[in-house]
């Protein structure tokens, strides 16, 4: 008998993450960033977010972020047409900026980082993105921000060096459901 028992739990299936969904209502894609020494929020309208994990080991999840780089919102209409432009996003020839993370490390309770490649306008980076993961009801918030320079990426450069800050940050909050 016990050695059927051992055999069967050999056989068993292994427990797999969950996918989860974003509620797109309640998540937000952010950045902020000086423009002549002047602090300025934005944000993207579209991104979608493909989520894995069991939140009893979110360090054996995957997360995957796809940002539409066309659905950026500067707080202006100028500046949302002129960040699509080759200069900033090329959006029409980089659509997308994607972080895709390979590996979560759980660093104290609730705070999390993902380690990945954020590739954006056909430049990919490693990438270790802090955040916290705690319980909504039955949703999980994400939250979480890191830093970037812009020139790593091609964005905005030329006769924007002077007029646009290098370094920006990045923040999220993603609600994801079972």
């Amino acid at each position: 008998m016990k050695t059927l028992f051992v055999l069967l739990m050999c056989l068993a299936p292994p427990v797999w993450a969950q996918d989860w969904k974003l509620d797109a209502g309640k998540s937000q894609v952010q950045f902020v960033i000086k423009q002549m020494n002047v602090s300025t929020e934005g944000g993207f309208r579209r991104f979608i977010v493909h989520a894995s994990f069991d939140p009893a080991k979110p360090e054996a999840g995957r997360f995957r972020v796809d940002v539409d780089t066309a659905s950026a919102d500067t707080g202006s209409a100028e500046g949302d047409d002129e960040v699509k432009r080759p200069a900033w996003f090329d959006s029409k020839a980089h659509p997308w900026a994607i972080f895709s993370a390979k590996n979560v490390r759980r660093e104290a309770d609730g705070r999390y980082t993902a380690f990945g490649d954020l590739a954006i306008k056909g430049q990919s980076h490693a990438l270790a993105a802090p955040f916290t993961l705690t319980r909504q009801g039955n949703a999980w918030l994400a939250r979480g921000r890191f830093p970037l320079k812009r020139s790593a990426y091609g964005i905005g450069g030329g006769d924007w060096t002077d007029v646009v800050a290098d370094d920006l940050e990045v923040r999220f909050n993603l609600v994801l459901l079972p």
